[in-house]
């Protein structure tokens, strides 16, 4: 379990600031406004680490000053804590949300409220899900020697083991675009060849066109398109 924040005897450090126990001036049953934060539904993790700027949620009101969430896993066992500050929002490493394929539900951490400049609950927190994903990446080459085109893609995608792109197996998609023309039309699959690690598809024609690959999300891996190459 990973934490953004440091407990510290009796006060926690959140976004910077020191926050010391709630006081009694605020009565939760009596609070009725909502805060979110704005976590993207869907994270790819591209880095061994990925940090990204989670804005609080325009629902919040003016006095929210601080809030954390704790993200939990399908078993509910608490994975990573994170949430906003004075400064509009917080970090979130999406490392800390990994494995790739992870579901997480983020509900709000301690006693569940916003709280302002003087840590008195102002907000009930909403929650969210969030699903991570490891980045994939696709590359795009082509040569035409009179009528035969030939395309050759290299598929990736983020090993989280490695911290570092590797091959992806997976199937590839090839697709044409006519000059002048904004439709894309589906030529046909191919797997990477297992020593190369490259999928090659050849047409034929003697025009010049815009071809582009696709590799197919996956459980644990998100979707990519290459460059557009015209041949």
């Amino acid at each position: 379990m990973r934490y953004r924040s440091l407990l510290l005897a009796t006060g926690v450090v959140a976004s910077g600031l020191l926050i010391g126990p709630a006081t009694a001036e605020a009565t939760p049953q009596a609070i009725t406004a909502h805060c979110s934060w704005m976590l993207p539904a869907n994270l790819t993790l591209r880095a061994p680490r990925q940090d990204i700027w989670v804005k609080k949620g325009p629902d919040c009101p003016k006095t929210a000053n601080t809030a954390m969430w704790m993200g939990r896993n399908a078993v509910g066992a608490d994975i990573y804590a994170s949430g906003f500050g004075v400064d509009g929002g917080g970090w979130l490493n999406i490392a800390y949300t990994a494995p790739c394929g992870q579901a997480l539900t983020w509900t709000g951490w301690e006693d569940g409220y916003a709280h302002d400049a003087n840590n008195r609950p102002v907000a009930i927190l909403r929650s969210a899900k969030t699903l991570t994903k490891c980045g994939a990446a696709v590359q795009l080459t082509g040569v035409r020697k009179s009528t035969r085109t030939t395309l050759t893609a290299r598929p990736t995608y983020y090993n989280e083991k490695t911290g570092k792109f590797v091959r992806h197996h997976g199937r590839v998609l090839f697709q044409k675009r006519d000059l002048g023309s904004t439709t894309w039309t589906d030529l046909g699959w191919a797997y990477p060849n297992a020593t190369t690690g490259a999928a090659s598809y050849t047409i034929t024609t003697n025009r010049s066109r815009d071809y582009r690959t696709y590799v197919p999300s996956g459980k644990t891996v998100t979707h990519a398109y290459s460059a557009t190459k015209r041949v």
